[in-house]
Parts: C-alpha cells; structure tokens; sequence
C-alpha cells in the first residue's frame, strides 16, 4: 500500500534533507530500490523511490542531469533520495536544478543513515496498513454475520455491509425485486441500469458475478444460488474501486443472503399444505384467526375488499406460481396466493388490483377474475373467478363482470353445467339421428321458436321440422311446446359445442 513521502522525509530519525520545494512531496511512494546506474530505468516500477549514491556522475567527466532526470520521470519515479558523503561531497547543483525544473522530489540521505533504512520504513508501513486492512475486513465480516442473526436479519447485515464499505448495497430476489423488511427502503432507489442488469443475469439462470470499472463509479453484481435454481442477486456500487479485502467482505454478505434466500425459498414450499388448510378456514369465515396465522409467513391477507382471481394450475408453469407466491410475501403486500384442487386462486386487495393486472398481462397468464366482494362473499369470487376462466382466452383476462354483462348465458359453458348438459343429453348426442335433431333444434331456438324463418335456413318444409322437433321431444323427455321445455333445452346447448361431436 502507498506511503506517503513527506512523512518518509520528515520521520526524524532519519534526518533526510529535502532540496525541492515542498509542494513536490506531495505524493505517494508504493516501494524503494536503489541503483547507481546511468540508466535505472528497465528495474523500475511507477510510483517507486529510487535511492542512489551518484556514482555514474562521478564516472562521467559532463553527466547529462536533464537526461538522466528525464529517464527517470518517464519511468514513473515518484522522487529521489540521494545519499551523500560516499561517493560525493553533497548533492550536484545541477542534479537539484534538474529535479526542480520537472518538479521530481528530491533529498539527501545523510552518510549515517544506509539506504536499507528507508526501504524498511516502506516495508514496515507496508506491511502495518495490510494487517489494519485485514483487522478492518474481518471485524466487518463479524459484524456483518451477527447483524444477520440479530433482530434486523437480512436488512441489518446488508446495511452494516454498506456501511463498513462506503457503498450501496442492493439485494434483490428471484423476481429483481429489492429485498427490505422495511417498506421506507423505497426500490425507487436503486438505479434502473442497475435494475436492468439484474434482471439480465437473473434471466440467464446462470450463477454469474460481474464488475463493471468506470471512471468514478465502480459496481459489482453477483448472483445467488446455483446455475439454474437463482434465488437473487446482489449489487455494490461506489466511486472507488473495491480491493480484495473489500471483496471479501462482499462474499460474506453474499453467502449470508444466498442462504437466507434460500432457506425462505424453502419454507415458502413447505408452507403450501399448511396455507392450503388455512383456506378451508377462510372459507369458513374465520378470517382473523387465519390473518394471524399467516402473518408469521410474512403474508398479509387483504384488507376489507378485495377480488380474486383463478388460474389453471396445470396450465399454470412452476415458475409464475413461484412469482405469485413470493409477490404474496413481500411486506407491501395485501395478497393471498394458494391452490384450491385444481385451480391457483389469488386474493388481491382492491388497492393493488391494477399492479396485479399488468403482472397477469405482462406474462401473458389465462385469468379469471371475480368482482370486488368482502370477506363474507369469498366462496361467490371464488365462483366467479373460476367462471370466468373457464370463459377466458387463452392468455388473457376475463372479468366476471364483463362476462355477465356482454352474456348471462355465457355461464352456462362453465364445466358444472356442461357436465350436466352432456350426462343429460348423452343417449342423444351418441346416435346419428339424436345429434342431427339437436343441430336442427339450435336453429329453431336461434328463430324463437318460430317455424317458418328457423325451417327456410335449414332448407325444409316446416312441417318437416315440426315432426322433428316432435321426435327429439319424445328422446329427451322435454315439453317443447312450453317455455320451461324449451328454456331447459337451449340452456343444454348453450352449455356444450356440437361442433366438437361427429
């Protein structure tokens, strides 16, 4: 680590003698070699202090100072110690008057004092600043791990880290989320270019650390868990560059966030059966019993009002029911995520409804959404969402609302109905005959009921249709002469798709 210079030449035991102004010490020195050659330069670093005798100005009757000083600052020499009464009487005038003119420092080493001195003065502190550094690093590590096991957990250890290193720290799950148990730590506050590199490494499923050097601003983003199975990512940012000692610091952090996050992966999966249970108890009613409950997962159940929606849980990938689930935990949230038999049924309060619908949006999701009901209507959303997925187009969002308004009878597709509509109709939708009087019968309903427009689409006479309709009264046991018959009867087909039978 660099040495100061001016504290090398005003250490008193030394008692060097400084012949350039002062303001040319400024600086910093990172080793010390001496030579006695003309030309030192091949064996010498920047930033190093050369110590010399003067031995190859004695051996050349007209030495080049300006030359020699020149080769030196090329070379990157950070100053000149010259060690007199061995070789010369003092220090050559013009060796001064070149050093001063480049504004390369320049002192004399008394006679008493060997070279060997000062090289150890820069080893000594050399050394001194990399035990501190290391104290440093492994006090912060400390400190670091038991933030992580003290009330604040996650958050506290990421904050003393940021602290201990002079940075930003940003942690993040598997969604690109910022992780903070405390909702004042607003994300906002993360760069969005930082943002966007997240979500690129995450995106790739690959575990991956990444440095990105520019001038005055230094970030480094390293992602957690294994290639594949990523439970987050964590991003540092600063105007300095991070050294080794720094970076190890980071790696603690890291491995404290890559196991927490996983371990809260975990418990989210193991939770599922127990939520599950907790449900039926919502069902029931017991809606403050299962709000305690659920709070220890870290999940709040909505407020006062909310919607719910349904999607497929088979058509539904393992990852978007990760999302959902991990959305659920977040301390913002009001939302509910669990599987009911087969469908995944999410609680939503009405004050995040819109961010959840541009979530279902983005990602393209078949959803079924229910009207805004309070606790005492949960079991009617339910109904209504799943309704309204059964009506839904693939990758879209039908609202129960709007499927009510453009149709009532559009409910009637629901699988309940049909079911019923098939088993009910069975017997005559197997036989060619029976499946040919219920197309004529789709027409006729179509018509009202009225023989002779239904009877000219279908191109026969109406009497023609009228036996018809007589034969599949007597199969299907209906009046079709009443309303309640006929009602009956286009409820069925409205309920089943024709089209899809031979």
């Amino acid at each position: 680590m660099p040495t100061s210079l001016w504290d090398i030449v005003s250490t008193p035991h030394l008692a060097l003698h400084p012949l350039t102004p002062r303001t040319t010490f400024d600086c910093s020195v990172n080793w010390v070699h001496n030579s006695d050659l003309d030309d030192p330069t091949p064996f010498l670093a920047e930033g190093q202090l050369l110590l010399t005798t003067g031995r190859q100005f004695v051996d050349n009757p007209e030495p080049d100072f300006d030359c020699y000083v020149a080769r030196l600052t090329a070379a990157g020499v950070a100053a000149l110690g010259f060690g007199t009464e061995v070789i010369t009487h003092g220090v050559p005038v013009g060796l001064v008057t070149a050093c001063a003119a480049v504004g390369l420092p320049l002192f004399e080493v008394p006679y008493r004092i060997p070279f060997i001195a000062i090289s150890r003065l820069v080893a000594d502190n050399e050394a001194e600043q990399t035990r501190a550094g290391f104290d440093r690093a492994l006090a912060a590590q400390n400190d670091i791990a038991r933030a992580a096991v003290g009330k604040g957990r996650l958050s506290a250890a990421t904050a003393r880290a940021a602290e201990h290193l002079d940075c930003q720290v940003w942690l993040f799950d598997a969604d690109g989320e910022v992780v903070s148990d405390r909702p004042e730590n607003s994300a906002s506050e993360c760069p969005a270019d930082v943002r966007s590199s997240v979500d690129e490494l995450l995106g790739r499923a690959r575990r991956a650390r990444v440095a990105d050097d520019t001038p005055g601003e230094h970030r480094i983003i390293q992602t957690l868990g294994p290639s594949g199975q990523l439970c987050g990512a964590v991003a540092w940012s600063r105007d300095t560059e991070f050294d080794s000692l720094d970076r190890s610091v980071m790696t603690v952090l890291a491995a404290l966030a890559e196991v927490s996050l996983e371990q809260t992966e975990n418990q989210r999966v193991g939770h599922r059966a127990i939520l599950e249970q907790l449900f039926q108890l919502l069902k029931d009613g017991r809606v403050d019993s299962v709000r305690r409950a659920v709070r220890v997962a870290g999940i709040e159940l909505p407020d006062t009002r909310f919607a719910v929606a349904a999607l497929d849980l088979n058509d539904t990938s393992a990852s978007v029911r990760d999302v959902l689930e991990r959305r659920a935990a977040r301390p913002e949230s009001r939302f509910f995520a669990v599987a009911d038999g087969r469908h995944l049924l999410v609680l939503i309060d009405a004050s995040q409804l819109v961010a959840e619908r541009r979530f279902f949006d983005i990602n393209h999701l078949t959803v079924g959404l229910s009207a805004e009901v309070g606790w005492d209507e949960l079991t009617v959303a339910i109904t209504q969402a799943v309704r309204s997925l059964e009506a839904a187009p693939p990758g879209s969002i039908t609202e129960f609302a709007k499927l009510v308004g453009q149709s009532f009878f559009g409910l009637l597709a629901s699988s309940s109905v049909a079911d019923i509509a098939h088993a009910r109709l069975a017997s005559v939708i197997e036989s060619h005959e029976g499946l040919g009087l219920l197309r004529f019968a789709q027409v006729w309903l179509r018509h009202n009921g009225q023989w002779d427009p239904a009877a000219r689409e279908l191109g026969i006479h109406r009497h023609g249709l009228k036996t018809r309709m007589q034969r599949l009264a007597e199969l299907t046991n209906l009046s079709l002469d009443s309303f309640q018959g006929r009602a009956e009867l286009w409820a069925m087909l409205a309920a089943i798709d024709l089209n899809e039978k031979s």
